[in-house]
């Protein structure tokens, strides 16, 4: 996603400058048709493809860009559950879905706190509400909001795990292996093997704590995140509706430092903090409700991780939820691992 973008025919993202010359070939995605673009075409909050060289560190000389067009609308609609308290009560300015929402006088507002709930003092708490707005993409990135509405949180049962099960740590009574257990009622459905590396395993643990958004204890049902490494030497990370993140080692052994980690459990975080599975489910997807825990012999281990994910009836944690819920993971996960330096 382009950040910003100079008057001399460079284009940030983050950090990485892409430079363009009259020799850069500027494209449309095929889905948009395709057509030739020019320099000035590029705003920030394009999403594009990049190919060329790297001619020095945070430097790149762009010979094509393709640009998804389809993410660069003027006008912004979106929906979204806050993860942080709004500076100001959200009179001015305020985070929702990744981005900043600038208030203006010209702004419709349905603000009512009273929806919400309170915390623990009794004092109104915004975190884990919903929030709807519409507004127009300015320069700097930032959403003038034209109307903003704030809702209920989502319910409790956005939260669950389908068919009532649960996930524990467990051993295997055979081997003694540490291991995470999916039961129902007092059976153990399946099994997966965990990293046997305490010391990797609390990193993980200690990590996914400290990246949790400050408002993350504002949802309706009380979460409880819990990371853990399975052995799975798949490049995948997992995030169940409950806040259980699953980190395969395969995984850790692609990540090339601690940065790249972060943003990925950040993002594993936001599908949880924004009930990705439950709206699949109530939006798109209803009729697949009724499937039941099948494809593994009860009580084994698992041996890849999407067959017994389908089974559950959650194949999208691993194979991906639909394309603008992971870019709104994307977008919370790149603010959060931002915020935390």
């Amino acid at each position: 996603y382009i950040t910003s973008r100079t008057d001399r025919g460079v284009v940030m993202i983050l950090d990485d400058r892409l430079e363009l010359t009259a020799a850069s070939k500027i494209y449309e995605s095929a889905e948009n048709g395709g057509k030739k673009l020019a320099a000035s075409d590029l705003e920030p909050g394009q999403l594009v493809e990049a190919e060329g060289v790297w001619v020095a560190r945070h430097k790149f000389f762009a010979e094509k860009l393709t640009v998804d067009l389809r993410t660069s609308e003027k006008e912004q609609r979106g929906t979204a559950y806050l993860e942080d308290e709004p500076l100001g009560d959200g009179e001015r300015a305020f985070k929702a879905d990744g981005y900043w929402l600038d208030i203006g006088a010209a702004t419709k507002r349905e603000w009512n706190p009273a929806r919400c709930g309170a915390d623990d003092r009794g004092a109104a708490r915004l975190s884990g509400c919903h929030v709807k707005y519409t507004g127009i993409r300015e320069s700097n990135g930032h959403i003038a909001a034209q109307n903003v509405e704030l809702g209920e949180s989502a319910p409790a049962d956005a939260y669950k795990l389908p068919h009532d099960l649960a996930v524990v740590r467990g051993r295997d009574p055979q081997t003694g292996i540490a291991v995470l257990e999916f039961r129902r009622g007092g059976k153990v459905q399946a099994r997966m093997k965990l990293l046997a590396v305490t010391s990797v395993q609390q990193y993980v643990q200690n990590l996914g704590i400290s990246l949790l958004p400050a408002g993350s204890s504002g949802t309706r049902q009380p979460l409880q995140f819990r990371f853990f490494v399975v052995e799975d030497p798949t490049i995948n990370a997992e995030a169940l509706p409950d806040g259980t993140l699953l980190v395969h080692t395969g995984l850790l052994g692609a990540m090339e430092n601690e940065a790249q980690f972060a943003f990925v459990l950040s993002h594993e975080i936001s599908h949880v903090l924004q009930v990705h599975y439950w709206r699949e489910v109530h939006e798109t997807r209803a009729q697949r409700v009724s499937l039941i825990v099948a494809g593994i012999a009860a009580g084994a281990f698992v041996g890849d991780v999407g067959i017994f994910m389908a089974g559950m009836g959650v194949a999208s944690v691993v194979n991906g939820h639909q394309r603008d819920l992971e870019n709104q993971a994307d977008r919370l996960g790149l603010q959060n691992v931002i915020e935390h330096g």
